[in-house]
Formats: C-alpha cells, sequence, structure tokens
C-alpha cells in the first residue's frame, strides 16, 4: 500500500470521501484507491500488494481520523464497499450522475480545468494494466483520476451546501501538476 499526500489545502468543513474500485457492484469489484480531502490537505490510499481485506481495515483506520461530517456523492457507493456512515450526501437524486452534476451547477469549466486523465470506467482496465505489468505510471494515473473525483466533489459541495456562486468557488490545481510535484515522487517514479 502507498500513502500519497497533496499539499492542497481548501477550505473546508469536514472532509470528502472518494473511493475506486474494480467494479461499481461490491460483489464483482475491489476497493483499490481512497481519497479523501480535507484541511489538512488530499491523502490517498493506494492498494498495491496488500490483500483486499487488510486495505479496507487500513482505510477505515485512516477514515477514523478524519474530521466530520464526511461528505460523499453517491455516499452509497461508499457505504457498499466499507462499513461506515457518510454524514452528507452530495448527489441530488439516486440517477444523477457527477457529470450532470457539474453540468448542472455550472462547474464544468472548473472540471476541465483537472485534466483528469481517465473517465471512472476506466480504472479497472488501468489497475489490471499495472497488475500485468507493475508499472506505477498505471498507478499514478488512478491516485491522479481519485484526485479529480475528490476536486469535482469539492466543488459541488462549496456550490450545493456552502451555497457559493461559481465564480466564488476557487480552482484546485491541474492534475497534471499534481502529479508531477506529488503523486509520481511518492509512488517512487522517476521526475524530471
Amino acid at each position: 500500500m502507498k500513502r500519497i499526500e497533496v499539499d492542497v489545502v481548501p477550505i473546508l468543513e469536514g472532509t470528502i470521501l472518494d473511493f475506486e474500485t474494480t467494479h461499481w457492484d461490491v460483489k464483482k469489484g475491489e476497493l483499490i484507491t481512497a481519497g479523501f480531502l480535507s484541511n489538512d490537505g488530499v491523502v490517498v490510499l493506494q492498494r498495491l500488494g496488500l490483500i483486499e481485506d487488510e486495505f479496507k481495515k487500513r482505510v477505515i483506520e485512516e477514515i477514523q481520523t478524519k474530521r466530520r461530517p464526511w461528505y460523499a456523492f453517491n455516499k452509497e457507493f461508499e457505504e457498499k464497499f466499507l462499513p461506515i456512515m457518510t454524514d452528507q450526501e452530495l448527489q441530488k437524486h439516486e440517477r444523477e450522475s457527477a457529470f450532470g452534476a457539474l453540468l448542472d451547477e455550472g462547474l464544468l469549466d472548473h472540471y476541465g480545468l483537472l485534466c483528469d486523465p481517465l473517465f471512472s470506467e476506466e480504472v479497472c482496465r488501468f489497475w489490471d494494466a499495472w497488475k500485468s505489468t507493475q508499472d506505477m505510471v498505471f498507478v499514478s494515473k488512478i491516485v491522479r483520476h481519485n484526485y479529480c473525483c475528490l476536486a469535482k466533489e469539492y466543488y459541488l459541495k462549496r456550490k450545493r451546501m456552502d451555497k457559493f456562486n461559481v465564480s466564488s468557488i476557487k480552482s484546485l490545481p491541474s492534475s497534471a501538476q499534481i502529479e508531477k510535484r506529488f503523486i509520481r515522487k511518492q509512488l517512487g517514479l522517476y521526475v524530471e
């Protein structure tokens, strides 16, 4: 397991949670990444050699250190993969997609500046590629994607719960910059 810390400190009450899995169905998928965004910055736990049950224990230990309230988009998803209760739902209704939420709230430009390297359905392909090659570049992209998910949920929280105008919501750094400055170094990849 790797613990990646990113020195991005938003103004935030509580903690935003986001998980990456190999399938949306808990019976078919595995938890591989758990990200947390709070006033302490970003922490991402990335499963590597650990078996899933051991990784889940580590994620629960980490969550228990995080300030409440805990927020998630489609919190039921996170709650299916871990026995936790998330405090606040960022999704307006069950069928709302994250992209649709960003579009409805006028936050697509904020999201676009993040430069997300993956779509959620591609995470499992990158995980499989890492397992077969051990090339940490694949893991780096999964962690970078998780950072983007945390950021878009932060934007939705600021707009929906904190009632900020879109123009008042400060953009977080691009994920390309975050990958280069923080993620790759902590994964042991060469950085120029």
